[in-house]
């Protein structure tokens, strides 16, 4: 069965300036920055809507324990400056 799923992928402008314009996708493996150019390895994520709740959630907490100018990599604000959504057809085993 193919389902529509999504990764997040580095954004072209962030890509040129930091990592010499290649393609990176975010992983849950930590190759380089939680960095990937392997498509295969990129997280996959099936519901973007509780993604990106989850992601302000965590921005939340973070920032209520260590106040607003902590590092908050993995937060609704940092994730949407850096990474745009791509989205991709997997086929899941049923």
């Amino acid at each position: 069965m193919i389902r529509e799923a999504w990764v997040l992928q580095l954004k072209p402008e962030v890509a040129i300036e930091q990592y010499e314009g290649k393609t990176l996708f975010l992983t849950d493996d930590d190759e380089i920055d939680f960095l990937t150019e392997n498509l295969q390895k990129a997280e996959l994520i099936f519901d973007k809507e509780g993604e990106i709740e989850r992601q302000k959630a965590h921005e939340k907490i973070i920032t209520d324990r260590y106040g607003l100018d902590s590092v908050c990599n993995f937060g609704y604000t940092n994730i949407s400056k850096n990474f745009e959504w791509v989205p991709v057809e997997v086929e899941v085993k049923e």
